[in-house]
């Protein structure tokens, strides 16, 4: 079942998108089926050619009202990395972040390594690589990548991690 967020169904445009509110009793087992059709919210898509789905059976809407937008995700990571500079007075390696996989919309946290090199006795820790806080502020926004960066919990240094392990 294809999954979509709330802001990118309404964004669809109104005639591609509504709620099913057709009787078809030409349908034989329409009285059976009634339910799963009447009131539910439907879009065209074109899927192999123009289909019609519906809320329950063909796609499912995640409410993304109080997700942090992509802006308030660059701000924070914008702030916590200016915590980090000012109190440690130094570039830090990494950031623990919370994503959202673009497919399921669903959410993990993970260590991205900011100023790391790869091939370290830390690689197991780290699920992506970037160039930089400025690289870590784009995967904020939907890009080519499979997940978008939701929420950012903090940044560290690699020596504290090789403590700790």
């Amino acid at each position: 079942m294809r999954k979509i967020t709330l802001s990118e169904y309404n964004a669809i445009p109104e005639d591609y998108r509504g709620i099913w509110t057709v009787e078809r009793w030409d349908l034989p087992d329409w009285a059976e089926i009634r339910e799963k059709h009447i009131g539910k919210r439907t879009m065209m898509v074109n899927d192999n050619g123009t289909c019609l789905l519906v809320e329950g059976m063909g796609f499912e809407i995640v409410d993304d009202s109080t997700w942090k937008k992509p802006g308030e995700v660059r701000q924070e990571i914008g702030g916590l990395y200016l915590k980090f500079y000012s109190g440690q007075g130094r570039e830090p390696h990494y950031a623990d972040c919370t994503i959202r996989w673009n497919d399921t919309l669903e959410t993990v946290e993970v260590r991205i390594a900011l100023s790391m090199d790869s091939n370290t006795k830390m690689d197991d820790e780290i699920f992506y690589y970037c160039n930089g806080v400025d690289d870590l502020k784009s995967l904020a926004d939907k890009s080519m990548e499979d997940f978008t960066i939701a929420e950012c919990l903090g940044f560290g240094i690699y020596e504290e991690l090789l403590q700790t392990t």
